[in-house]
């Protein structure tokens, strides 16, 4: 499956415009039904804000996801009985999804388009709506390590833990957990919100790297609350329980330590980190794919590891890129004040290609290849 950012922009704005299509008539219905609501219409338009909120929030749609995150607050209130519909409430609801229509249909443009007004009327109305103690709360701060993730108003998060949910923390690696598997992160948050809710969603571009450092794991973060308690919560989104994390009420802020001890495989190679120590294991028939795939992992653990050992005792065959390419990760550790280490043998052939080859290093201090 290709992954082209054109291709899911394009799909984001297909599946908004056909969520949008008869928002207008259904916000009319519940305008007239006054306290006789049918749930199934207003269920139907906060299911389309929320759609749009958790895709925009995927792509990083700041003022689209701002807005319909707005949307879907009032919405929560009408379908709750919190709100009544009042004509003034679904002239608010109207031209706010009028605005939400007008950023999807130019997405590429959507965050130079002012919507400052639009969500002061809709935050005014949920305000009026709360009690003062709510209304008064900070909001809340969801942060790995020294980054914050998330920050959540008083009202998504009273909503979001409303009928008892729980709420979770959700790392997904982007590379290998989603597209790896031959899936599109609009799959994934479509499945989420058969058993829940998407609070936010954020992918943490940041550790894409540069050219200089790739990173091998984007990580997807997903704020979601549910019923479900935690064990069923991993197997429902298959991942593993570290990267499940339970939000406790913790008020003002919640922090949450990055992971520590972690297993990412690429094939033939294989990262084990823990505690800041990273292993990589390689095994096998060292082609152009399996070179790859080490360099990603080493580039990572770099990122990540104050120690670094390569396993190679598994190599069964090799050419001289191999060599080049632990030569120059040695280079890099050393300038970056990173321990590399070998650990097994190097196979009797394959040392001595690597010396035929110019990498016995004889005489070298810490060459990584004097003992193999």
């Amino acid at each position: 499956m290709s992954f082209e950012v054109n291709d899911l922009m394009g799909g984001f704005v297909e599946d908004c415009l056909e969520h949008l299509d008869h928002i207008e008539s259904s916000l009319l219905d519940i305008e007239a039904a006054g306290d006789d609501q049918d749930p199934e219409v207003v269920n139907s338009v906060f299911r389309a804000a929320h759609s749009i909120k958790g895709g925009a929030g995927m792509l990083g749609l700041d003022n689209i996801k701002a807005l319909s995150h707005m949307l879907e607050n009032v919405l929560h209130m009408v379908r709750s009985n919190e709100m009544v519909p009042t004509h003034e409430v679904v002239e608010v609801l109207l031209k706010g999804f009028d605005k939400l229509t007008e950023m999807i249909k130019d997405v590429e443009d959507s965050e130079n388009i002012p919507i400052d007004v639009h969500v002061a009327k809709l935050v005014a109305l949920t305000a009026n709506n709360s009690s003062s103690a709510l209304a008064q709360r900070e909001p809340a701060r969801i942060e790995v390590g020294p980054t914050r993730i998330f920050t959540v108003d008083p009202v998504s998060l009273d909503q979001a833990r409303a009928g008892g949910n729980e709420i979770y923390l959700l790392e997904y690696d982007l590379i290998h957990d989603i597209h790896g598997k031959g899936k599109m992160p609009m799959e994934v948050l479509r499945s989420l919100t058969d058993t829940g809710r998407i609070v936010d969603c954020k992918v943490d571009f940041a550790s894409v790297g540069d050219l200089d450092a790739f990173g091998n794991s984007i990580p997807f973060y997903v704020l979601f609350a549910t019923i479900l308690e935690t064990k069923y919560v991993c197997g429902l989104v298959k991942l593993p329980q570290e990267r499940v994390r339970h939000i406790e009420d913790a008020g003002d802020a919640v922090h949450i330590a990055p992971l520590s001890t972690f297993r990412e495989e690429f094939g033939a190679v294989v990262l084990d980190v823990k505690d800041g120590a990273g292993r990589i294991i390689v095994s096998r028939d060292v082609d152009a794919h399996a070179l790859s795939n080490l360099r990603v992992a080493l580039l990572g653990a770099m990122n990540r590891c104050g120690s670094l050992v390569v396993d190679w005792s598994g190599v069964t065959q090799c050419d001289l890129f191999f060599y080049q390419l632990l030569c120059a990760a040695q280079h890099t550790c050393s300038a970056k004040g990173i321990r590399l280490a070998h650990e097994g043998a190097l196979d009797a052939d394959l040392r001595k290609a690597a010396a035929s080859m110019g990498f016995g290093c004889q005489g070298v201090s810490g060459c990584l290849f004097n003992a193999a």
